[in-house]
C-alpha cells in the first residue's frame, strides 16, 4: 500500500509541474522571441528559473 502511494504522489507532483510549466516556459519562450533584448533574455532566464523553483515547491507542497 506504501508504494501506491509513493507512486501516486510522485506522479501528481510530476504532472503538475510539467503541465503548469510548460505554460511558464513558452510565455518566456515567446516573450524573448517576439524582443530582441540582451537584457531581456538575462531577466526572463532569472524569472523563469524563480518561477519554476516556486510552481515545483508548490507542486510538491500541493501533493503532500
Amino acid at each position: 500500500m506504501d508504494a501506491f502511494f509513493y507512486f501516486n504522489m510522485f506522479r501528481n507532483i510530476i504532472s503538475k509541474f510539467f503541465l503548469d510549466g510548460i505554460w511558464v516556459v513558452g510565455f518566456f519562450y515567446l516573450l524573448t522571441k517576439t524582443y530582441e533584448s540582451d537584457r531581456l533574455k538575462q531577466v526572463s532566464k532569472y524569472v523563469m528559473g524563480t518561477s519554476l523553483a516556486l510552481l515545483f515547491i508548490y507542486s510538491v507542497m500541493g501533493s503532500i
